[in-house]
């Protein structure tokens, strides 16, 4: 009798432990700091800059904030961006490890398909700025303008960004002066959508 109570009870923990993996994504092996690193994929929710949260829904419709810092990578079509580049819809992929105080959080993020792929592209008025390029980032796929009020803004590339775009951001120089289109993000951040 004590044995089958004990036979039961492994199998519960073991479908909870099978189910609770399960959620997270798969196990993925240990992280660079020997931690277990686990995979959560899902839809972002949102991308709370002030306490440097990502929120993902996963396809069970779990929702998990994830912390973020300034090393973690967000990759797309093998190019690295900043989280702040993470769109609300974006599915994503996010290797997730915990800290010592037992929070999760994320050093690579990927992109599988972004807003835009999925056809859920939000209608809106676009902003426009200019000014002249004082540092560019091929690697984050960002540049940095300073405007005729003196602010350094922080331009970064859409993840979709077609081929046009992408070939005047290659060519790009310190220096050069632009006009560019594109959704204001917040006073020093600027989302590109078109070079004009």
């Amino acid at each position: 009798m004590r044995s089958t109570k004990l036979l039961l009870m492994t199998v519960v923990i073991g479908i909870f432990l099978v189910a609770g993996c399960h959620e997270l994504g798969h196990l993925d092996g240990l992280g660079d700091y020997g931690t277990l690193s686990n995979e959560i994929v899902g839809e972002v929710q949102n991308i709370d800059t002030r306490s440097r949260q990502i929120e993902i829904r996963t396809d069970a419709g779990r929702t998990s904030s994830i912390r973020y810092d300034d090393n973690t990578r967000v990759i797309y079509r093998q190019r690295n961006y900043e989280v702040s580049n993470l769109e609300r819809g974006d599915y994503v992929a996010a290797r997730v490890q915990q800290d010592r105080d037992g929070q999760n959080y994320t050093d690579a993020v990927t992109v599988r398909e972004s807003v835009q792929d999925r056809g859920s592209t939000s209608a809106g008025r676009l902003d426009r700025i200019e000014g002249g390029v004082e540092y560019l980032d091929d690697r984050r796929g960002t540049f940095e303008i300073r405007d005729s009020r003196n602010r350094l803004i922080v331009v970064s590339v859409a993840f979709n960004a077609p081929w046009a775009v992408t070939d005047r951001f290659n060519r790009l120089r310190d220096g050069d002066f632009v006009r560019i289109e594109g959704r204001t993000v917040s006073a020093a951040r600027f989302e590109l959508e078109n070079f004009l």
